[in-house]
């Protein structure tokens, strides 16, 4: 059985990963300006735009993978569609089983990659062919060429992330794709200097895969106790195993996937609202809040996501009360963040806006209700993921009526009531604060033997007792 733990290095490196993603495409964004034509722009965020349709391929087969690495080294004796995980009794790791998870991740993002990359190659390049028949020249499509390889190494190499994240090495996951995204901005900020213009752009997405994939590699062959249980086992991995593997797996990763669907209904998308009932001024606006919004949670999750492996390896050993304390601490981070990063865009962020742009006007009461929104939804979904920690999906269906019921009291508020962008969100908050926003945090703390605001009330004391031991020590 191998321990895996959470420890300080890695909540520090899932910030540092989130705040690089969140970064990098900001700073990326006057170097494509300013070295690109208008046509070429838009042209690079179509490109950007077919990449995150295939991402859609994915569909929840990373954690779901991740997910069951850890059961296994934990000491888990098979795999299970659902529920309990049977732990064998000699407390090992059975070698082979972790094998036949490996090989059939490589083998299903072989597929997926391999999927996406046709439907580049046909659609997208009939798309792009389309809308630059008046453009000449040989360089887009020598840039989206290379873009569609990108696409392929991008998706394939997913399986070095699941890889790291079974075996809970959030610090080496987030260095991965830290270093990878700082390599695509270096290249690709030279490249469009020296005047490669699309190309140059499109050979710094190139490059963020190829990153990815040899820190990731390089990373977990660091797990010395890991690879050699693994060259333990030199057993060869037959067909019908990986078969057998997919389909104990399949069952959990196609709802996590209309789960992620159903959450970026709930989310980006109401941005293609906005952009059909308000007008340019207001949804461009409406796009900042959200953006700052998005901002908040992202930075107040970090915390907590950080130890989803210990708590998924908590569960596999049956222990309730480690887990108990990991939902404890991290939640009661959570909302300490929410508040604290909420605060901090009014007072820091908003006095910039209009020396940025002259004459902007911001609404602090509909970026609080805004944020607000989106605290409770990423709130119930952090909790969602320690369902899912525990094997099970019960809120799939949940998911998907919230998403429908939100895009359709956001039409009719944004639109037929002319409530605007407080509409376009309220019709939304309404759609999960019904039901998601309390389900989901209710059925994690009776399982876990607890209530939520115990479980809070505990965990604020917790963090109020680490601030005193830390004040007294210095």
């Amino acid at each position: 059985m191998i321990s895996i733990k959470t420890s300080k290095k890695d909540i520090i490196w899932n910030y540092v990963g989130t705040a690089v993603s969140m970064a990098s495409g900001f700073l990326l964004l006057p170097l494509l300006i300013r070295y690109l034509s208008a046509d070429e722009l838009g042209l690079w965020y179509v490109y950007v735009a077919v990449s995150n349709l295939t991402q859609l391929f994915e569909f929840g087969f990373s954690p779901t993978f991740a997910r069951n690495i850890v059961y296994c080294l934990s000491g888990s004796s098979r795999l299970s569609k659902k529920g309990a995980i049977e732990t064998g009794s000699s407390s090992s790791v059975d070698w082979h089983m972790l094998r036949a998870l490996l090989a059939t991740s490589k083998f299903v993002y072989a597929v997926i990659a391999a999927i996406a990359l046709i439907v580049a190659c046909t659609v997208g390049s009939a798309y792009i062919a389309v809308i630059t028949q008046e453009t000449g020249g040989v360089e887009k499509w020598i840039s989206w060429g290379l873009f569609c390889l990108s696409i392929y190494l991008n998706l394939y190499f997913l399986y070095s992330i699941s890889f790291l994240r079974g075996v809970g090495d959030v610090a080496s996951e987030n260095k991965s794709k830290t270093y990878a995204k700082i390599s695509q901005l270096i290249l690709s900020a030279v490249l469009l200097m020296i005047g490669f213009g699309l190309l140059g752009a499109s050979v710094g997405f190139l490059a963020n895969g190829l990153v990815l994939r040899l820190f990731a590699g390089k990373y977990f062959s660091m797990h010395e106790e890991i690879t050699k249980g693994i060259a333990s086992d030199s057993s060869p991995i037959s067909k019908i195993e990986i078969k057998a593997v997919f389909s104990e797996i399949s069952s959990i990763a196609w709802r996590d996937g209309a789960v992620q669907i159903a959450l970026y209904a709930s989310t980006q998308a109401t941005s293609i609202v906005s952009s059909l009932f308000l007008g340019l001024a207001e949804t461009g606006m409406y796009s900042v809040m959200l953006q700052l919004g998005t901002a908040v949670y992202n930075f107040a999750g970090a915390f907590v996501k950080s130890y989803f492996p210990t708590f998924q390896a908590s569960f596999a050993k049956q222990d309730v009360g480690g887990m108990r304390s990991i939902v404890m601490r991290g939640v009661s981070a959570y909302w300490l963040l929410c508040c604290f990063g909420t605060l901090g865009i009014i007072v820091v962020v908003f006095p910039l806006l209009p020396i940025i742009k002259p004459g902007v006007e911001v609404s602090v009461p509909f970026y609080l209700f805004m944020t607000l929104y989106l605290c409770l939804l990423n709130h119930h979904s952090i909790f969602c993921n320690f369902i899912i920690g525990m094997n099970e999906i019960p809120y799939m269906f949940a998911y998907i009526l919230s998403a429908l019921l939100g895009l359709a009291l956001s039409v009719i508020f944004s639109g037929a009531l002319g409530l605007g962008a407080w509409g376009l969100v309220g019709g939304q908050f309404i759609s999960q604060i019904v039901y998601n926003n309390w389900k989901w945090p209710r059925y994690v703390v009776e399982i876990l033997n607890t209530t939520y605001f115990r479980m809070l009330i505990d965990g604020c004391a917790w963090w109020s007792e680490r601030l005193r031991m830390l004040l007294k020590a210095s």
